[in-house]
């Protein structure tokens, strides 16, 4: 009987010390998705309404707003696409804009731009 206690007890400290590690895995990760949101929230006044071009003077679209990814790692700038580059929002990530003189710019030709997918079908 005294080795079931035992056991018992050993599993309820293991588990304990598991759901404390969640829990600070949690605050942890509220911390950081935190972190992602005000960062778009402070981006948003500096890139909505500004043109976004590819390569070559490629106008693709104006910037309406700045999100966190799906998966909370990277910004992205929602970008309503040209109709003739198949309309639409699409979301590129802050770190492939650049800004050149006072343009904002992504790499990409008529069909990379034509290729990615609409946030919003």
């Amino acid at each position: 009987m005294r080795q079931h206690v035992c056991v018992w007890a050993c599993a309820l400290v293991v588990l304990a010390g598991e759901a404390s590690a969640q829990d600070a895995r949690t605050s942890l990760l509220d911390r950081a998705d935190a972190r992602m949101q005000l960062g778009a929230a402070s981006l948003v006044p500096t890139l909505r309404g500004r043109w976004v071009y590819a390569d070559h003077k490629l106008i693709v679209g104006r910037v309406q707003d700045v999100r966190v990814s799906v998966d909370s790692t990277t910004l992205i700038a929602v970008v309503t696409r040209r109709r003739w580059l198949g309309g639409g929002e699409v979301g590129i990530p802050i770190p492939l804009l650049r800004q050149a003189d006072n343009d904002l710019t992504v790499s990409g030709t008529r069909e990379t731009i034509r290729a990615m997918p609409n946030l919003r079908p």
